[in-house]
C-alpha cells in the first residue's frame, strides 16, 4: 500500500483502494462461476447478468472500469480541494501583508485580487502556476492524470481517450508528491 502524506488524499485513496480490492476479489469468482454475479448485484438485477458467462465477465470488466474511472475523478477532486485550500490560504497571507504594509488602500490591489480569484479557479490554472517549480516528470504525470479525468468527467465526448497506464495507487502517489512539492516551495 502506498504511503500518502496528505490526510485528505490518503483517506480517499484508502476508501477507493478498498473498493477496488473488493471488486477484484469478487470478480475472480465470476470468471469461474457466472451465477456468482447474483451474489454481488442488487436483488433487482439477479438473473440479468448471470445467464451467460460472457455477459457475466463483461459485467465484471465494466465494473472494474467504472471503479477505476470514478477513482480517477475522486482522487483529482480531492487533490483540487487540497490545492485550492492551500492556494487561498497562501493568497490570504499575501493579501494581509499588502494591507499591513501599504500606506493607503490600493485600488490596484482590489483589481488584482479580482483578476487572480477569477483566473485561478480550475486545475489547469494551478498546473500552469506550478509549471517550472516542480519536477518535469511529476508535472507530465499530473497533466496526463488531469487529461484522463477531463475525458471521463466530460462524458468521453472529446476525441480519443488519453492513454494512461497508472494504477490508482500511482495516481494517488503522484498527486501526493505534487502536494508535497508545492508545500516545499
Amino acid at each position: 500500500m502506498a504511503v500518502i502524506n496528505n490526510e485528505e488524499l490518503r483517506d480517499v485513496y484508502h476508501y477507493l483502494a478498498t473498493i477496488e480490492n473488493i471488486i477484484l476479489k469478487e470478480s475472480r469468482h465470476i470468471k469461474g462461476n457466472k451465477s456468482y454475479v447474483d451474489n454481488i448485484v442488487p436483488e433487482v438485477l439477479t438473473k440479468i447478468y448471470s445467464q451467460k458467462l460472457e455477459k457475466a465477465i463483461n459485467f465484471s470488466d465494466n465494473l472494474m472500469r467504472v471503479c477505476y474511472e470514478n477513482s480517477v475523478v475522486a482522487l483529482l477532486a480531492t487533490f483540487e480541494m487540497v490545492i485550492f485550500a492551500k492556494y487561498r490560504t497562501s493568497y490570504g497571507k499575501i493579501r494581509n501583508v499588502v494591507k499591513e504594509h501599504s500606506s493607503k488602500p490600493l485600488d490596484y490591489f482590489k483589481a488584482r485580487e479580482k483578476f487572480v480569484n477569477d483566473s485561478i479557479d480550475k486545475l489547469h490554472a494551478i498546473i500552469e502556476l506550478i509549471e517550472g517549480h516542480i519536477d518535469i516528470d511529476l508535472q507530465k504525470k499530473l497533466a496526463m492524470i488531469k487529461d484522463q479525468r477531463d475525458y471521463i468527467a466530460h462524458g468521453k465526448r472529446f476525441g480519443k481517450a488519453p492513454i494512461i497506464n497508472l494504477s490508482i495507487t500511482e495516481i494517488a502517489e503522484t498527486l501526493d508528491e505534487t502536494i508535497s512539492a508545492i508545500e516545499s516551495k
